[in-house]
């Protein structure tokens, strides 16, 4: 089987990212996409952890990549229909030894890794219906002498045993097949009842998402809702192939029986690995929706739980006082996020990343109050009401070009380094000083929280950014400093500067809100001010 998976994954290269990034924009096609490679590679493992790998880095969402593991586990019938048909109903040798030497050949003398890894596929193979052949022929010799049916419990306890040695027996081995292909031999030689045999086949099911739970440690949340989902979908497949396992056997006998067909024990468990995963199919088209849902609350990262409204409530919509409030408290949370951007941006170290992760906690939320706000507009709001709305609608504007800056700021940063001179690093760094300062004292939550202490704050850092510029622009004029990074550090400290400055206007107006007070008068500049160029 190792030899079978793996020179398929070689010969198809790039076909399975490209099938599988082309072939799932909606259910049907990732569905279809998931059976199709998984019949072509014949490893649900490979698909599934490829799956897992493009929705980590984001070349497939979740809601597509579900789809495809659904259908993986369709497609994982295919080798058990090859073992069935091939396995027991010709005589092995007389084309598996072919195949073998053939396989052979081109592994050893074929001309590029496409056609060695054919040629391995090839003789993996032939080797896995050999050993198909050993395996008859030592069972036949065995099952005169023993019953394994002895050494099952009875009852649903006993069923649960076999689903749990076939389990451990596809973790252990890695591959589902190889172990459907030992309970197959063991069934057909007599050694299994087809209800044990059956049982077993279950665990293997329940067995491959080992492999995708180890996939998905430390990747991204989406990467593990989707091996959680994996994990429902087998564990629920099994659990109601369990519960109707007598029943589903015989419904397969009677099926066979009116095809005029015998009913080998082969035949019978090819039968069921297929029936009972398309009846776990059948079951999550209704329930998918819900499934997305619900993983969508769980598996989060700190930064998406960070990103995920905490105070606006549908609920409230036919407030609109209710809901302003809950507003203001988002508010709240967005300005803390915005405070920790333009601290982790005047930092002595900034800090790029962590920038980077509050501003887009910051833009995921803006996104959801602005919706919000929206559906609070929609409805007939008072005029005062309507005011404190567009007043926390500029708030949310200031809040979000102090992200903005900040992020440009420490890319910035990055490129430039350190200042060369010792009298320019030190004005920096008052400035900046200056500018931590002020994210410490515009947090309008806070309990020693004075709009008058902002303004202070402000004044020195606007003093600070003067000696800043003078120095940058006297280093520039004394060839200390080179023209271009002498603009590009005035450029740097303008946006610190302007980060600065939104963040004084968000935490007064914010302050003014909860005040039920006027609008302040912001100096001249605008709300809306462009970036500078870059």
């Amino acid at each position: 089987m190792h030899l079978l998976t793996d020179g398929l994954k070689l010969a198809a290269g790039r076909a399975l990212e490209d099938l599988l990034e082309r072939s799932t924009s909606t259910p049907a096609r990732g569905l279809a996409a998931g059976v199709l490679i998984t019949s072509l590679v014949q490893s649900s493992t490979a698909v599934t952890v490829a799956s897992i790998g493009f929705v980590n880095t984001g070349l497939l969402s979740l809601r597509n990549a579900l789809w495809v593991i659904f259908g993986s586990n369709v497609g994982s019938t295919m080798n058990v229909w090859l073992v069935a048909a091939l396995g027991f109903g010709v005589k092995i040798d007389a084309f598996a030894l072919p195949i073998v030497g053939v396989g052979a050949a081109l592994l050893l003398a074929g001309r590029g890794l496409r056609l060695r890894a054919l040629g391995q596929a090839l003789a993996g193979f032939g080797v896995l219906f050999l050993g198909i052949d050993v395996l008859k022929e030592s069972f036949s010799g065995v099952g005169a002498h023993l019953d394994l049916a002895t050494f099952i419990a009875p009852g649903w306890g006993g069923y649960l045993m076999l689903v749990a040695v076939g389990t451990v027996l596809t973790v252990l081995m890695q591959a589902s097949s190889a172990v459907i292909a030992l309970v197959i031999t063991a069934a057909q030689s007599g050694l299994m009842s087809i209800e044990a045999a059956c049982a077993m086949v279950i665990g293997t099911n329940i067995g491959t998402t080992f492999t995708a739970i180890v996939a998905a440690i430390g990747a991204t949340a989406n990467a593990r809702r989707l091996a959680a989902s994996h994990v429902f979908f087998n564990l629920v497949t099994g659990a109601v192939a369990l519960i109707l396992l007598p029943g589903l056997i015989g419904l397969l006998g009677v099926v066979r029986g009116w095809l005029g067909q015998p009913l080998t024990p082969a035949l019978t468990i090819a039968l069921f690995h297929s029936a009972f995963n398309v009846l776990g199919v059948l079951l999550m088209v209704p329930a998918a929706g819900r499934l997305l849902d619900w993983l969508g609350r769980h598996f989060r990262t700190p930064e998406e739980a960070l990103a995920r409204p905490q105070f606006l409530d549908a609920s409230t919509l036919g407030l609109p006082d209710l809901a302003l409030r809950a507003l203001r408290m988002e508010l709240g949370r967005t300005q803390a996020l915005a405070l920790a951007c333009l601290r982790n941006a005047a930092s002595a170290a900034p800090d790029e990343a962590a920038v980077n992760r509050d501003a887009a906690a910051l833009g995921a939320l803006a996104g959801a109050v602005g919706g919000y706000c929206g559906r609070i507009n929609a409805a007939v709001v008072p005029l005062v009401l309507a005011d404190r709305l567009a007043r926390s609608l500029r708030v949310l504007q200031y809040q979000q070009n102090v992200a903005d800056c900040c992020r440009y700021a420490v890319a910035l940063a990055a490129q430039l380094g350190p200042m060369p001179t010792l009298p320019l690093a030190t004005a920096a760094r008052a400035f900046a000083h200056s500018a931590e300062r002020l994210s410490a004292v515009a947090d309008c939550g806070a309990a020693d929280f004075a709009a008058l202490r902002v303004d202070v704050v402000l004044a020195e850092m606007e003093a600070e950014y003067d000696r800043l510029k003078e120095g940058l622009l006297g280093a520039g004029a004394h060839a200390q400093l080179g023209i271009r990074e002498m603009q590009e550090r005035l450029r740097l400290a303008s946006l610190l500067r302007r980060a600065v400055e939104q963040t004084a206007k968000a935490a007064r107006h914010l302050a003014a809100l909860d005040e039920r007070e006027a609008a302040p008068s912001d100096p001249p500049g605008g709300d809306y001010e462009p970036l500078p160029a870059g």
